[in-house]
């Protein structure tokens, strides 16, 4: 008898215009008020921890061949092509996850990881990094816009959420 009436009350059209009036005061409150999550990138760049796990740097002279990095990847991104006789790898960065075991793994550290983590492609063909790319060195800033970028740091705001502070570092 209790679900009759639970049903025969959220029919009631009085009630139901309450909760339509409750859901556009909501997007008011959050069109006068914002709760803002996402950074205006590129103009601002949220600042990571030192160890952060970044892009890869090949160092070609120091290779040795030793296919070591394209055997432990998980993701199986790293690949080995022959140039010049010798094998190195190559990496494709829409399959990397990051996880650093390549870099781990080179016995004679031809792989360093970067601070850089956040290189845009246009085409999936840009994702394959040949040894003579990967060998390259990454810019460290994003490209050169009209306004210098401001690095931030996440914090939360009990009212707000998740807000972003200028970083001191």
């Amino acid at each position: 008898m209790d679900k009759v009436k639970e049903y025969k009350k959220e029919k009631n059209p009085f009630r139901l215009f309450g909760y339509h009036l409750a859901a556009v005061g909501e997007g008011i409150k959050h069109f006068i008020r914002p709760k803002r999550m996402t950074l205006m990138y590129p103009e601002e760049v949220q600042a990571l921890p030192t160890g952060y796990r970044g892009f890869i740097r090949f160092y070609k002279d120091l290779c040795t061949g030793c296919t070591m990095c394209a055997m432990i990847c998980p993701a199986d991104a790293m690949k080995m092509v022959t140039q010049e006789g010798k094998k190195y790898p190559r990496i494709n960065y829409g399959r990397c996850i990051f996880c650093g075991f390549c870099v781990d793994i080179c016995p004679v550290d031809a792989l360093k990881e970067t601070p850089i983590h956040d290189v845009a492609f246009t085409s999936r063909e840009q994702f394959r990094f040949p040894p003579d790319l990967f060998n390259e060195e990454f810019q460290e800033e994003p490209p050169l816009l009209s306004k210098p970028v401001k690095r931030v740091k996440p914090i939360i705001d009990e009212d707000r959420g998740v807000i972003y502070v200028p970083d001191e570092q």
